[in-house]
């Protein structure tokens, strides 16, 4: 095969798994958005308990992320990736439109959380299913010195699809009247869901089927027990634990971060609407470029180098940058950077992860592998905004001590994945 046709396969799959990490990453970044309205909408009353309620059905839903994962991974190392994503990418596409027409606690009283619940439980489901086989068609299909590189371009496709989030949100409240948004605003933010998945499945239905999963069914290889595969294999499930435990610190990071800012900016006015969005935005922008130096130097100096050079960085300025966001030290603009630097030094390490994991497999169990590592960090990673909120208050003057302490926490997990992880750079993926 010619390098040409290489190269225009790569694209071709980069842009067909990017769509689904968009899509993915649309629903994740709308839910963090209007928890602050759907706390209004779902439960009794606003910010307390009701804060606390929201972001718990939002977190718990992410246990179902690995029930997808190991669902969905079987699915594609049994009958392809291709196939597999365009399950995922339809069912996700329209349990999130779905998602805008549940009734409100006004109107069917302590059903609505509950019913909130199931949605999102089926919304992680799906979700769960997308990156095990986004990542491993895209690794198993690029270059083999620029797999951190590329794992990193799609990996971008979160900061993506979280900006296109926030400018729907942003516009959505240009168009519809303040005093109506907790009635139909947040509902056109999962109905326009919808347009990203249709997007996306149309892009889809023009990318090749991994090379490498099509030699493998041409010999008789497929595996129709990965995960079983896995769970009897000392190696394999030690790598998919470290996986997990990365996975669980970055989750962990992101949800205090990137998840946190438009609930902690714009708490009791702290930045009205639309800064604190602005700065969200910008933060975002910036954790890309983190995305793809981390993906980059990867390639050069190692996955475990970068790792855990990353997040020694984040260790040391966590506490320091957490108070300086939190007291408003520099003004607008200089909690824009602020947040921005956090967002780069924290969030950055995730460009590596499509990588680290997909070389921890080989190509029969890869989907299952890396879909599983990826999401089981999601069952722990994602409660630590509701643990921080938990432990202390949002008005507390210490308050940026803990938000910067459980920060480090997340980090010393990305850490201790990297040290007892052996380096993957350049392995062999079959």
């Amino acid at each position: 095969m010619s390098v040409t046709t290489d190269a225009r396969i790569s694209r071709r799959v980069y842009g067909g798994s990017l769509v689904g990490w968009i899509m993915d990453a649309f629903d994740l970044s709308m839910m963090f958005l209007l928890v602050p309205i759907m706390a209004d909408v779902f439960f009794p009353a606003k910010y307390g308990l009701a804060i606390v309620g929201t972001w718990s059905i939002y977190t718990t839903t992410f246990i179902f992320r690995p029930v997808g994962g190991a669902l969905f991974g079987r699915l594609g190392d049994l009958i392809g990736r291709k196939n597999t994503m365009m399950i995922t990418l339809t069912g996700l596409g329209l349990i999130v439109f779905a998602t805008g027409f549940l009734p409100t606690y006004a109107q069917v009283g302590i059903l609505a959380p509950i019913l909130l619940f199931i949605f999102r439980a089926i919304t992680g489901t799906f979700a769960g299913g997308e990156y095990g086989n986004g990542a491993a068609i895209l690794v198993e299909s690029v270059n083999p010195r620029r797999r951190g590189l590329w794992g990193a371009l799609l990996q971008s496709g979160y900061p993506i699809g979280y900006t296109l989030a926030a400018l729907v949100y942003l516009s959505l409240h240009y168009v519809i009247p303040a005093s109506e948004f907790a009635e139909v605003g947040w509902r056109w933010m999962f109905w326009i869901g919808l347009i990203p998945a249709i997007a996306g499945l149309a892009v889809r239905l023009a990318m090749p089927e991994s090379i490498m999963w099509e030699d493998l069914k041409k010999r008789g290889q497929v595996n129709k027990a990965p995960l079983t595969t896995i769970l009897r294999n000392k190696a394999y499930l030690l790598n998919m634990i470290a996986g997990a435990l990365a996975m669980t610190g970055i989750a962990w990071v992101y949800g205090l971060t990137l998840g946190f800012f438009p609930t902690l900016l714009s708490y009791h006015g702290f930045l009205k609407f639309p800064f604190f969005l602005y700065v969200v935005i910008v933060a975002i922008l910036i954790s890309l470029i983190g995305y793809l130096a981390s993906g980059a130097l990867s390639d050069g100096i190692g996955r475990r180098s970068t790792m855990i050079i990353f997040s020694a960085i984040a260790v040391v300025l966590s506490i320091p940058l957490s108070y300086l966001i939190l007291t408003h030290a520099y003004g607008y603009y200089g909690t824009m950077a602020l947040a921005s630097l956090m967002a780069f030094i924290t969030t950055g390490i995730y460009g590596v992860i499509p990588a680290y994991l997909s070389e921890k497999f080989p190509t029969s169990i890869r989907s299952t592998g890396v879909g599983f590592s990826f999401n089981g960090g999601f069952i722990l990673g994602n409660w630590s905004t509701v643990f921080l909120l938990l432990i202390s208050s949002l008005t507390s003057p210490s308050f940026y001590a803990y938000w910067g302490i459980f920060i480090i926490v997340g980090e010393l997990f990305i850490m201790a994945s990297a040290l007892t992880s052996k380096e993957t750079k350049g392995a062999r993926l079959e």
